[in-house]
């Protein structure tokens, strides 16, 4: 969502670019994404990302879903004033108390049930919290009314097929840009997503993945969509036990009823969803975070930790891809603090972070 956003308030409110041609910027971005990936140059370095990247990186996933879903539930708020980013929400709402009460019985029914239908705990407590929502959750001081149940299907045709891929090539920098967001972004959170599993062969199967972006980003900017890449969310699939593409199969198949019924969601607010939603959030931050945790070593390896502790900034200022890159810039770094020597690769992975600071800087 960040790099949707960046698509939507940085490139055309705030730039005055045409949507159409920002779709035919992410089109061109989508070709040097499959380019690098085809001709071998992603993989040869992406093997050579340290472990630790990978799981600092899986740290930043996790820490970065339990910060949306306290938010969202209202656990915490923005501070309007100078000082800390956040203030304490009221503990004692009812609703802040169904989160917590969702998230439990969500972490209950993952230990409980069976390894196939784990995740049924997560369908679970968005059910009982668009049950229980008009009875805890408030508008403006008001009880959550639900507006009538309507069925319907938006027509998409105006937005698809509208990609300007000339005049989108005057904007190369902007074409770079999005590919070195999407390339860091898709690389941090398959590491992420993939080497807590401790698979005997995790990196071809990151190549696999990373070779379908290069066309979904293409593919979806015909279709209208800014930047088509792997989700954070899929946490929750993985969390459940999902291994292979069937489950992204079957979270399209899921999709295609709700499609029907997006008029009805459409018009409830859109805190509320959010609120429904943050337990299954809360419980998959937790799901991931143990996993890392598990993976690294801290006795053996302490210093792994200012790898952790550099994603946290990211994190705090709700930017995912900062998060990313600030253990990136350090990973030079950290290599000559702990093994007294620093790798050619570890040197671009950081140059790379700089490159992406300096972007999002700028």
């Amino acid at each position: 969502m960040g790099e949707n956003a960046f698509f939507a308030f940085t490139v055309v409110l705030a730039s005055q670019i045409d949507w159409r041609v920002a779709l035919g910027i992410v089109f061109w971005s989508g070709v040097i994404f499959a380019i690098v990936t085809f001709s071998g140059l992603r993989k040869r370095l992406a093997v050579h990302i340290p472990k630790e990247l990978g799981l600092a990186w899986g740290s930043a996933v996790s820490f970065f879903l339990l910060y949306l879903a306290l938010a969202n539930a209202g656990v915490f708020t923005k501070n309007p004033f100078a000082g800390l980013p956040t203030m304490p929400g009221k503990y004692l709402d009812p609703s802040i108390l169904a989160f917590f009460f969702l998230t439990a019985l969500i972490i209950i029914l993952y230990k409980i049930l069976p390894v196939q239908i784990r995740g049924i705990g997560m369908l679970l407590s968005i059910i009982v919290a668009l049950i229980i929502g008009p009875f805890v959750y408030k508008i403006d001081d008001k009880p959550l009314t639900y507006p009538p149940f309507a069925i319907g299907f938006s027509d998409p045709s105006p937005i698809i097929a509208q990609v300007n891929l000339i005049d989108s090539l005057k904007y190369a920098y902007l074409i770079i840009v999005f590919f070195l967001i999407a390339f860091v972004d898709v690389t941090g959170t398959l590491k992420a997503l993939v080497t807590p599993l401790k698979l005997e062969k995790e990196e071809d199967v990151i190549e696999k993945v990373m070779r379908v972006e290069g066309f979904s980003i293409i593919g979806g900017s015909y279709l209208g969509q800014p930047t088509v890449g792997t989700y954070i969310e899929s946490g929750g699939a993985v969390a459940a036990g999902a291994r292979t593409g069937i489950a992204s199969i079957v979270t399209a198949l899921v999709f295609i009823p709700l499609l029907f019924i997006t008029p009805f969601f459409a018009n409830l607010p859109p805190p509320f969803l959010l609120w429904a939603t943050a337990p299954a959030l809360a419980a998959v931050s937790g799901f991931i975070l143990m996993k890392v945790f598990e993976a690294i070593d801290f006795k053996a390896n302490p210093q792994a930790t200012i790898l952790v502790l550099m994603t946290l900034p990211g994190v705090i200022g709700g930017n995912l891809l900062l998060a990313f890159a600030l253990p990136m810039a350090s990973i030079a770094g950290y290599e000559y603090f702990v093994k007294k020597k620093v790798s050619i690769a570890s040197i671009i992975i950081s140059l790379i972070g700089f490159i992406i600071l300096g972007i999002y800087h700028y």
